[in-house]
């Protein structure tokens, strides 16, 4: 038998959540270990979850650049479609639930005191002390202002996340999954919050129960994925219930994701020095999400995250870009492929972002 992948990760952890479903769809020989923070910092200088170390012993770290490696290593099953508009779309997705949606997640898992009490439980159980959960759970429920969650931006959050769960709910009473009928990079992506946050968390879960349990029927499908019994991705332009996702997507998160890149844009002239690192916060921006306001972190890694959505776009000869266009005209998602000029490019070295 061939030496096995190891898995660090956590059960409530977003990217762990994220990356766990893929590694069960390309049914790689792979044992889940605790995290051993000492060892992580010392091997990536970063105390980040979830972390893949390959058969060779070389560690891994960030969803997107390991699931780049395992669908280069092991391209059967493949996540990502080979066809141009979902390529793009998965690309779409990531950026929306990995960096957009959270928003969503912290604001409900911190929201409600039921919920921290028991995250503050489950954070010990996991560490093994009192005091180290409470730790994890202060260190994260601190960054909710960084986010753009407070009492201005509340309501728009909750509304953004009541129709988007509502959209999937309807998508999902007719697909098994975003694509279709087989598992992609986007479902893993929308795993992240969907399943670490909102469906283990104790009032989401209610929620998810009530109000969408199409979603929480997709939620086991992704976590527990049989390839062989899968069908096949749409084709053509995207049905009329993953079009109503992405609108949600072009109205509520790419003027975000767009506003972001603008400040760090200007942030970031006179500072570039190639291979440099790209600090992980660049000031603040005014974040505006259906009509509230308020300030926010300026994230650089949104304008990474954003800028393997033009490459994407940009790889397709013209007649495929204009495909693409034509299926996203309209959404609001379009808007993400225009490329800004002059850019600042971003690209990663080891485990740390850099200018390129």
């Amino acid at each position: 038998m061939s030496k096995p992948w190891i898995f660090m990760g956590v059960d409530r952890s977003h990217f762990s959540a994220k990356l766990r479903p893929a590694l069960r769809y390309k049914q790689v020989h792979c044992l889940e270990y605790p995290p051993d923070m000492a060892e992580i910092v010392r091997r990536t200088g970063l105390g980040f979850v979830p972390v893949l170390i390959t058969p060779e012993d070389e560690m891994l770290q960030d969803t997107t650049t390991i699931i780049d490696e395992l669908e280069r290593r092991v391209p059967e099953p493949p996540l990502i479609p080979a066809e141009p508009l979902k390529r793009v779309l998965c690309r779409i997705f990531e950026l929306y639930a990995d960096e957009f949606f959270p928003m969503v997640s912290m604001r409900t898992r911190w929201a409600y005191p039921e919920n921290e009490r028991e995250l503050r439980k489950a954070f010990a159980a996991f560490s093994g002390s009192l005091g180290a959960g409470d730790a994890v759970a202060d260190r994260m429920s601190s960054m909710l202002p960084a986010l753009g969650i407070d009492e201005a931006t509340l309501p728009a959050i909750d509304a953004h996340a009541d129709a988007i769960l509502a959209a999937l709910a309807r998508h999902f009473g007719r697909y098994r999954f975003l694509f279709g009928e087989r598992l992609s990079l986007a479902d893993c992506a929308l795993m992240g919050p969907l399943y670490a946050h909102l469906y283990l968390d104790r009032v989401t879960r209610a929620k998810l129960y009530d109000e969408a349990v199409e979603v929480c029927m997709w939620i086991e499908r992704c976590n527990r994925p049989v390839p062989e019994g899968m069908g096949e991705w749409f084709s053509g332009a995207p049905p009329e219930t993953l079009r109503a996702i992405l609108e949600l997507i072009g109205s509520d998160a790419a003027p975000m994701a767009l506003a972001l890149e603008e400040a760090f844009l200007r942030w970031a002239r006179g500072r570039v020095e190639s291979g440099a690192e790209v600090p992980r916060g660049a000031g603040r921006y005014t974040v505006t999400l259906r009509g509230a306001s308020t300030q926010a972190a300026v994230r650089s890694y949104v304008v990474w995250k954003l800028q393997r959505v033009r490459d994407a776009f940009a790889e397709l000869d013209e007649a495929d870009r204009r495909l693409v266009e034509a299926a996203l005209q309209g959404t609001g998602c379009e808007r993400l492929l225009r490329p800004v000029e002059p850019p600042v490019r971003l690209d990663k070295s080891g485990c740390k972002l850099v200018y390129a």
